[in-house]
């Protein structure tokens, strides 16, 4: 039987109209997700990022692009994703070669985990100036990946967080992918239901504007892709069930899952048919 890859992804919200791509469809060059080897760290600590992307109309190519890392500018307050603001801002190069790759190649349509490895050091003065409730609950430092392909402008980022907190976020885990309430080891057939069953989500410490402390708890969500078909929900909630919306084609087909957290941890999984050989690979987004 013909490979049958599940890998666990980012996803983005997109319009539904069928006029427009389906944020679940898999056709040309994506950057799907940033893997962290650490989503949090200690000011100084460092962590390993690759990039997670499906070319599936690429037939077999390297694709050249940039990288930039630097002290989070406020993207979640409405700044811009760039590092104009930071003349500390480190360069580099990213490289998807999607013919030699271990993860990648015709076998697995051109989709899966890039072997480049960008090791991101978070500045060990990252706090100077920053209160003790921004030092706790972590202060952002982005890398941002860009590319050319096909006449466009691609571009992703991932926030590392540095905090003082002592414990630091893990990626959440997937413990089971699911077709019909069994471990999937085979194509879904119109209708069918797709799920993913997790660790339990972290919890974890956060001081509020007043400054008093409460333990929260992380909320899971996983998101979909598949290289064929349509699905009812590509956006689910953690054991939320998906259904499978058309008839499976007579080749190889792709589906990806992403369980993510909402401090920037992902999981990702892979599975093969028959075997359903399952080697996990901890990560965390494109964007934090």
């Amino acid at each position: 039987m013909k490979l049958f890859l599940v890998l666990s992804l980012l996803i983005f919200a997109s319009c539904g109209d069928d006029k427009f791509n389906r944020v679940e469809e898999l056709k040309g060059f994506r950057i799907l997700g940033v893997v962290a080897s650490a989503p949090e760290v200690a000011p100084g600590g460092a962590s390993n990022l690759q990039l997670i992307v499906s070319d599936l109309s690429g037939g077999g190519r390297t694709i050249n692009g940039t990288t930039k890392s630097c002290i989070d500018p406020g993207i979640s307050l409405g700044a811009s994703v760039s590092c104009d603001h930071d003349p500390s801002t480190v360069s580099g190069n990213y490289t998807i070669d999607t013919i030699n790759d271990a993860d990648l190649g015709v076998a697995n349509l051109y989709t899966g985990l890039a072997s480049d490895v960008v090791n991101v050091t978070v500045p060990a003065t990252i706090f100077v100036g920053r209160s003790s409730r921004e030092q706790f609950n972590g202060v952002g430092y982005i890398t941002i990946f860009e590319f050319t392909v096909d006449g466009k402008t691609e571009t992703a980022f991932k926030r590392v967080a540095a905090t003082n907190r002592g414990t630091f976020n893990a990626n959440p885990s997937i413990t089971s992918i699911l077709l019909n309430g069994t471990n999937i080891n085979s194509k879904p057939n119109k209708n069918d239901k797709l799920q993913v069953t997790t660790a339990a989500p972290e919890s974890y410490n956060f001081i509020n504007v007043d400054g008093s402390q409460e333990v929260k708890t992380e909320e899971l969500q996983v998101a979909w892709y598949v290289s064929y078909g349509e699905l009812n929900k590509p956006k689910a909630e953690a054991q939320e069930e998906v259904k499978y919306l058309s008839s499976p084609p007579g080749s190889t087909m792709v589906i990806l899952t992403l369980l993510r957290d909402d401090r920037g941890g992902f999981f990702i999984q892979r599975g093969e048919c028959h075997l359903v050989i399952i080697s996990p690979v901890k990560s965390p987004l494109v964007s934090r």
